[in-house]
């Protein structure tokens, strides 16, 4: 792994780099296979899951999923192996400390999102950009191959907490922050045009990952939804253009709604 990050850096030529980029993408399968493996023999899971046969692991998916707990990456790594293409998500800059990932997640070019408050924005304008053009740079390089993009739109996991501090008009999810989301889909340039709508659902209640490593997670049910982008949102300016960012968020309120019914009514 650290060879291939060391032949990455020192890529002299396009081509050679995407030889790298090849293995990269190898190994990061053998990777989540022993995961996997590691899951069927230490822990004893019921899996509920949908019908993945019309995936295809050559096309280009945005991954819109709710965010409960670090399982949720092992959840979707292990359900999506080698269905789609090798998932990658937005990285908060504060995460970039931990060793090893980060250098997986760089040799991996996923996007680090520095997540400014409104007030340094206000103090800083230019900083309302710097997610823009990171996300961009990545996208760019998403163009080239196909890729699987996640993002977990709560922006962080959910907690009962952050919840009532948002005031959440939904009862299982916390309010989508959509930035992230439709400045990657205006960057793709329409080379995505549908969306993977995830729900996770622990049936037992929402856990830990540490309850998760320690086996007392024995359900998980996952619903699968594909969704067209409308057309009319494939391409414009959330930032600067109210319209598009209205029908934006109404786009995705409705979605979350239905998560949030589905959610209310497997947890009964």
């Amino acid at each position: 792994m650290y060879l291939l990050l060391i032949l990455k850096v020192l890529s002299p030529h396009p081509k050679f780099l995407a030889i790298v980029n090849y293995l990269l993408l190898r190994a990061s399968d053998k990777w989540i296979q022993s995961n996997n493996l590691a899951m069927d023999l230490m822990l004893n899971i019921k899996w509920d899951l949908p019908d993945f046969s019309h995936l295809e692991y050559k096309q280009w998916y945005f991954i819109i999923c709710n965010h409960q707990s670090w399982t949720d990456i092992l959840v979707l790594q292990r359900i999506f192996l080698k269905k789609i293409p090798f998932i990658r998500f937005f990285i908060k800059k504060e995460l970039m400390f931990l060793p090893v990932l980060n250098g997986a997640w760089w040799a991996y070019d996923f996007p680090i999102m520095h997540r400014h408050t409104k007030e340094q924005i206000a103090k800083n304008p230019k900083l309302r950009t710097k997610d823009l053009q990171a996300t961009k740079k990545a996208c760019e390089k998403y163009k080239l191959f196909p890729v699987t993009i996640l993002n977990f739109l709560e922006g962080t996991r959910f907690t009962k907490t952050k919840h009532h501090k948002q005031l959440s008009p939904f009862h299982h999810l916390l309010v989508p922050k959509l930035g992230g989301f439709a400045y990657a889909v205006n960057a793709m340039d329409k080379k995505i045009t549908h969306i993977l709508d995830v729900t996770i659902i622990y049936p037992e209640g929402r856990k830990s990952f540490w309850d998760f490593l320690c086996g007392r997670v024995r359900h998980i049910s996952v619903k699968l939804q594909i969704r067209d982008i409308p057309p009319n949102l494939l391409q414009g300016n959330y930032t600067e253009d109210e319209s598009y960012r209205n029908n934006f968020k109404n786009w995705i309120h409705t979605i979350w709604h239905e998560k949030d019914t589905l959610l209310n009514q497997s947890l009964k």
